[in-house]
């Protein structure tokens, strides 16, 4: 990992994480019931990942409130709400707007190892 390439957890000072250490991150929290990790990385892109424990949200932006794009299923159906992000707010998704959590943690995994999403995900301009 390169020092553009280090993503930390938003407002915390480390070594950053690797991509497998990322993928276990995200499970982890999800496990003590923390549904959003932000990560940021050394040009002040940020990475959130919100989920419901069976879909998730992926969001790259160029910075807090930034351009951006998001991982997108255009396969999903339907809509799926109880994605809680840390300010307390639960929010519903349209499941084309998001993806699976295991595939958003392999993508996270893979992003934060090459810089680039991985050939099997889509991704949209996010429009947030």
């Amino acid at each position: 990992m390169t020092e553009l390439h280090r993503w930390c957890l938003l407002g915390q000072a480390s070594d950053g994480y690797s991509g497998a250490e990322a993928r276990s991150l995200l499970v982890r929290r999800l496990d003590w019931g923390t549904q959003e990790t932000l990560f940021e990385d050394g040009r002040g892109r940020l990475l959130s990942v919100v989920t419901n424990g069976e879909r998730a949200r992926v969001a790259l932006m160029d910075g807090a409130g930034g351009p951006g794009e998001h991982l997108v299923d255009p396969r999903g159906e339907g809509v799926s709400g109880g994605y809680l992000s840390s300010s307390g707010r639960v929010d519903t998704h349209s499941d084309r707007e998001t993806v699976p959590f295991p595939l958003a943690c392999t993508a996270v995994e893979h992003f934060i190892e090459h810089d680039a999403w991985p050939h099997d995900v889509m991704v949209a301009q996010a429009s947030e």
